[in-house]
């Protein structure tokens, strides 16, 4: 799906939100590694990204064909600085109404307004798509990221205990979220 807007950040910068094309491969990937690297609240170690350059420009390519996805870049001094997105959870009647939804920040722009926009643009753009329910999963620790899915909406369902385990050997909860549309 094709998405565009420009918005400007709080501390006065430009940042265009767009879809990502398979141009973007690289930068996507580069994206993922980094932000897995820089907190503790990614699923994956920046070790676990296998996926090669061919394989991101094929599912770029896959999503901006999908009328059921939506991927959303920052793009700030032509740099892409976070990423997110909403995948149906499946196609069968009893579900097709949900998504579920993702969103990640390189932590030299948290705190500028990116996170609000990206998520307000998906939960609008899920709106449109005629989706009825956004699902997500935040590490309990997460309070940035609590406190954002709340303002917009998201309430807690759930509690799954011990969701992540580190490879130091400790473990880290997660809370289940879901927004009514």
């Amino acid at each position: 799906m094709i998405y565009r807007q420009s918005i400007y950040l709080k501390d006065g910068r430009e940042c265009l939100l767009r879809h990502p094309t398979s141009k973007d491969a690289e930068s996507i990937l580069r994206h993922l590694v980094m932000t897995s690297a820089e907190t503790d609240f990614m699923l994956r170690y920046p070790d676990e990204i296998k996926m090669t350059q061919e394989m991101e420009e094929r599912y770029l390519a896959k999503v901006e064909k999908d009328h059921r996805s939506l991927m959303i870049c920052a793009v700030v001094d032509g740099v892409i600085v976070a990423n997110g997105g909403i995948d149906p959870v499946g196609n069968c009647d009893r579900g097709k109404h949900r998504a579920v939804f993702g969103v990640s920040i390189q932590k030299a722009y948290w705190g500028l307004g990116i996170g609000s926009a990206i998520t307000q643009a998906l939960v609008d753009k899920a709106k449109e798509m005629g989706y009825e329910q956004l699902e997500l999963e935040v590490v309990a620790s997460n309070e940035r990221g609590l406190a954002l899915y709340k303002k917009i909406g998201f309430e807690v369902y759930g509690l799954r205990k011990k969701s992540f385990k580190y490879r130091d050997g400790h473990y880290e909860d997660e809370y289940l979220m879901s927004l009514n549309l």
